[in-house]
């Protein structure tokens, strides 16, 4: 075949231009996302088995608690006793009001030696008087019947004459008047008491009947002169002993 320079230099076709591939336009201002970490997978380790808790102790229950001693009750006094301590009370605010030399004597047993326990009287006061001197008292609240006051021969009398030759101090018993709000008082001495007085006897042994007309009333310290005056008609059941 023969070639001809033609033929040789013969003119191709043209050739279509190659369109680039689009490229994704770049955002303004956008962050690059990092690339993301891929975490290594770490091997499981082997989870132990779960030991059993340790027991715990149990708590001792504590023993019962001891039975505390119960302290004994004091005894309410009873109606003759609450009675007297009114009487005490009543006596102790008269000497205040007329502020007479006066000492009030604690009841309490444990102050007095052992042979008042049941042998002597225990007065209530103590009181002064400048010309007649020194003389015990024993505050009574009763109530006067068929116009008599009463007196215990064993619980009182007694006593209070026990008590005078102790301490060589006349006893004087000192009633209260109860329909002037304590302002008066009967006063009568032991060994009056004992001289004149009705024995009779009663649910709780014998007792003194004491008519009203052998007390001295006393409402103010001028009323205290009677007792200077306050003899005895005779000295037969004394001098007998009761």
């Amino acid at each position: 075949m023969a070639f001809t320079l033609a033929n040789i230099f013969k003119p191709r076709p043209p050739q279509q231009p190659i369109t680039p591939a689009a490229v994704p336009a770049t955002q303004p201002n956008a962050v690059p996302t990092p690339p993301q970490a891929i975490a290594p997978i770490q091997p499981q380790a082997s989870i132990p088995p779960a030991s059993p808790a340790p027991a715990q102790p149990s708590t001792p229950t504590p023993p019962p608690a001891a039975a505390q001693p119960s302290v004994p009750a004091k005894p309410a006094p009873n109606t003759a006793e609450k009675k007297g301590h009114e009487g005490e009370k009543a006596l102790n605010a008269w000497f205040q009001q007329h502020k007479l030399a006066y000492v009030g004597i604690c009841q309490n047993k444990n102050s007095f030696a052992t042979l008042f326990h049941g042998t002597a009287k225990r007065p209530d006061f103590l009181l002064l008087l400048p010309s007649l001197g020194m003389i015990a008292i024993d505050a009574k609240n009763y109530t006067p019947s068929r116009g008599e006051l009463t007196l215990s021969l064993e619980e009182e009398l007694k006593k209070a004459l026990t008590f005078e030759r102790l301490f060589r101090l006349p006893l004087w018993y000192a009633y209260c008047d109860k329909g002037n709000m304590g302002q008066n008082w009967y006063w009568i001495s032991a060994l009056k008491a004992l001289e004149v007085g009705e024995v009779r006897d009663g649910s709780n042994g014998q007792f003194l009947a004491i008519k009203m007309e052998h007390f001295e009333t006393i409402a103010n310290p001028k009323d205290l002169a009677k007792l200077y005056t306050h003899t005895l008609p005779s000295l037969e059941k004394v001098a007998a002993g009761v």
